[in-house]
C-alpha cells in the first residue's frame, strides 16, 4: 500500500492540524519558507511545484501547495523566485586527508592543517552538501573533532577500511606500521602464499568479525573493500589480491547486518569481479578499460564493456563515477586551476597562498613519479591532455550506464590522493559538471546526490526529500538546478538542522575577514 504524498493533501483539516502543533513558544523555532519553486526527488522523478515549506525545530512540519494556517508574525522567507531542494548527500569522502597537503608537509606545517580543520565543515555547506560518509581513511580524532564543531554537516562513516593482510592501501605503509594502521584487516584464508602477522586472536580477524566490529564500535554505515589491478598496468601489482571467497563472505555478513558493501574498483577486470561477488556499490568509474597500451586511443566504449555494464544495471549495483579523480589529477597540470576563484571561498587565505608557492606545487611532482614512462619529457598541457582521455572514458561508460537506467550515485572522492585540485565543496560542485557535460540529466544527478544516495546507505528515513517528519537540511538556490548545472553554485540559504546560513557567512574569505576584524579591535584595546 503506498505511502499518502503530503505534496498534495490541502484539505483544512491538513492545514489546521499543523497549526495546532505549536505551543507558546513557536516563535522562536518556527520558520516558514513561502511561495517557492519545490524541487523534491523522492522518487523516480523529479516533483516540481510552487509552495511552502514550514520547518519547526529540527524537522520539516509541512510541505505543500497552500500556505498553512500559522500566524501572521512567524518568521518567513520569501522564496519567490527562488528554488528548494534537499541538502546535497556527497557518499565518498575522506575527511582526515587534507586536500594540497600530504602526510609529511601536514607534519611540517601544523598550523595549516590547523586552519584547513576549521574551514572544512563550512566549505561543504557553502556548495550545498549537508550530509557526507567517510570512506575508508578511518581517524576518529579528525571525525570527532569536526563533529563537535558547531556548524558541520551531517557525517556519516564506513569505519575503518577491511582489507587483506598486505592489501593494496596498506603498500602506503612500512610493513612494520601496517598491523597499527590496520588492526580491523581480514585474514584471507583462502589465498595460501600469504605469510600473516602474529595476532593474539586470528578469530577477530574473520569477515564475520571485521564486519560486526566497524557496525558496533565505530557505528559504520557501509563497509568499504578494494580491488585494485594495477591502474591500467601502470604499476606493478605488489600487494596482496582479495580472493573471491573471502570477498563473497565479507558480502554475506554486510547483508546480514544490513549495511551496503562498496568495492573501490576503477577497471574493466575489478567492476566484473565486483558484479561476481556480491558487492552492492562500485565506489568509482570504469577508467581503465584494460591496460592502458590498449586502450588508451580506444574512443568507443567497447562491447563486452557494455554487457557488463548492462549486468551491473540490471542487479542493481550502486555506481559512483568519481570523475573528479583523474580530472583533479588533469587539474594539477591546468595552471588556471590553482588561480579559480571559487578556491578562496573554501580554502583559508593561508593555506591557499602556500598552495600557490613552489612548495605547494608538489602533486605535479607526486603524479610525475608514478606516472614514470608515461610522462617523461612531457609538457604540462600534454599530461593535462592525457588524463582528459580517461576522464572521456568515465563519461562514455557512466553515460551508457545512465541511460541503461543504472543506478548511478553521487560521490566527489574529496580529496584523492591529498590533491589540492580536489577542495572539500566545490570539488562535488565541479563533479556534478562532470557528471552533466557527460550528457546525464541534470533531474538524475540531483536524485544520485539526494534521495538516491540517502536509500543506497539506509537513511532515507531522516534525508533526501522534502516530506513531512525529515531533518530540515534544505537549500535555497537562485537558479534551477533542473535547466541549470550551474545552479548549484546560486545557492543563498542552507539549512542544516532547522538552523539557516547565509551562504556568504559560511565562506573562508569570510571567516578571514572576521579574523581581521577581531584582531584590529584587539590591537585597538590593547593601544587604548
Amino acid at each position: 500500500m503506498c505511502k499518502p504524498n503530503l505534496f498534495f493533501l490541502t484539505s483544512a483539516t491538513v492545514l489546521l492540524s499543523v497549526a495546532a502543533t505549536f505551543g507558546a513558544s513557536w516563535a522562536d523555532t518556527v520558520i516558514l519558507i513561502e511561495n517557492a519553486t519545490i524541487i523534491n526527488p523522492a522518487s523516480s522523478r523529479n516533483e516540481v511545484f510552487d509552495g511552502f515549506v514550514l520547518i519547526r525545530d529540527e524537522s520539516i512540519e509541512y510541505v505543500g501547495r497552500k500556505r498553512p494556517k500559522v500566524p501572521k508574525t512567524i518568521k518567513t522567507i520569501d522564496g519567490r523566485g527562488k528554488f528548494v531542494i534537499p541538502g546535497l548527500i556527497d557518499s565518498h569522502v575522506h575527511l582526515a586527508n587534507i586536500a594540497g597537503l600530504n602526510f609529511k608537509f601536514s607534519r611540517k606545517y601544523p598550523e595549516l592543517a590547523e586552519s584547513y580543520y576549521r574551514q572544512l565543515n563550512r566549505s561543504y555547506l557553502y556548495f550545498g552538501y549537508t550530509t557526507l560518509i567517510d570512506l575508508n581513511n578511518h581517524s576518529p580524532k579528525i571525525v570527532e573533532s569536526l563533529m563537535k564543531q558547531e556548524v558541520r554537516p551531517e557525517i556519516l562513516t564506513c569505519g575503518a577500511q577491511l582489507e587483506v593482510w598486505n592489501g593494496f592501501m596498506m603498500t602506503d605503509y612500512e610493513p612494520e606500521e601496517r598491523l597499527t594502521e590496520f588492526p580491523n584487516f581480514v585474514i584471507d584464508r583462502y589465498n595460501e602464499k600469504v605469510r600473516l602477522p602474529k595476532v593474539d586472536s586470528p578469530e577477530s580477524h574473520t569477515a564475520e568479525a571485521s564486519v560486526r566490529k566497524i557496525v558496533r564500535e565505530q557505528n559504520a554505515v557501509c563497509a568499504k573493500f578494494a580491488y585494485e589491478d594495477g591502474f591500467g598496468g601502470t604499476e606493478d601489482v605488489t600487494w596482496e589480491m582479495p580472493t573471491p571467497e573471502i570477498t563473497r563472505e565479507i558480502a554475506a555478513e554486510t547483508r546480514r547486518v544490513k549495511i551496503p558493501l562498496m568495492l573501490h574498483a576503477s577497471s574493466y577486470a575489478a567492476q566484473r569481479f565486483a558484479v561476481d561477488n556480491g558487492i552492492d556499490i562500485i565506489a568509482h568509474g570504469m577508467w581503465h578499460w584494460g591496460a592502458v597500451k590498449d586502450y588508451l586511443n580506444v574512443n568507443e566504449l567497447p562491447e563486452p564493456h557494455r554487457n557488463l555494464l548492462r549486468t551491473i544495471a540490471a542487479q542493481g549495483i550502486g555506481f559512483q563515477p568519481t570523475f573528479r579523480v583523474l580530472a583533479g589529477q588533469r587539474d594539477v597540470f591546468v595552471d588556471e586551476f590553482i588561480n579559480d576563484q571559487h578556491l578562496a571561498a573554501v580554502y583559508p587565505k593561508e593555506f591557499l597562498a602556500w598552495l600557490r608557492s613552489g612548495e605547494g606545487s608538489w602533486q605535479r611532482d607526486n603524479i610525475k613519479k608514478y606516472g614514470k614512462g608515461i610522462f617523461d619529457e612531457m609538457p604540462d598541457s600534454e599530461i593535462a591532455a592525457l588524463f582528459q582521455r580517461f576522464v572521456d572514458k568515465i563519461a562514455l561508460s557512466s553515460r551508457f550506464l545512465a541511460d541503461d537506467s543504472g543506478r548511478l550515485l553521487f560521490g566527489s572522492d574529496t580529496p584523492s590522493s591529498n590533491s589540492h585540485a580536489n577542495p572539500p565543496g566545490y570539488n562535488g560542485f565541479l563533479e556534478m559538471r562532470e557528471w552533466s557535460k557527460a550528457g546525464i540529466p541534470l533531474g538524475k544527478i540531483l536524485r544520485a546526490a539526494t534521495i538516491d544516495n540517502a536509500k543506497a546507505f539506509n537513511i532515507d528515513r531522516s534525508f533526501g526529500s522534502i516530506e513531512k517528519g525529515k531533518i530540515a537540511n534544505l537549500l535555497i538556490l537562485s537558479r534551477n538546478p533542473l535547466s541549470d548545472d550551474t545552479a548549484y553554485d546560486s545557492i543563498e540559504t542552507v539549512f542544516i538542522r532547522g538552523k539557516h546560513y547565509a551562504r556568504r557567512d559560511l565562506s573562508a574569505e569570510t571567516r578571514n575577514a572576521e579574523t581581521r576584524n577581531a584582531e584590529t579591535r584587539n590591537a585597538e584595546t590593547r593601544t587604548k
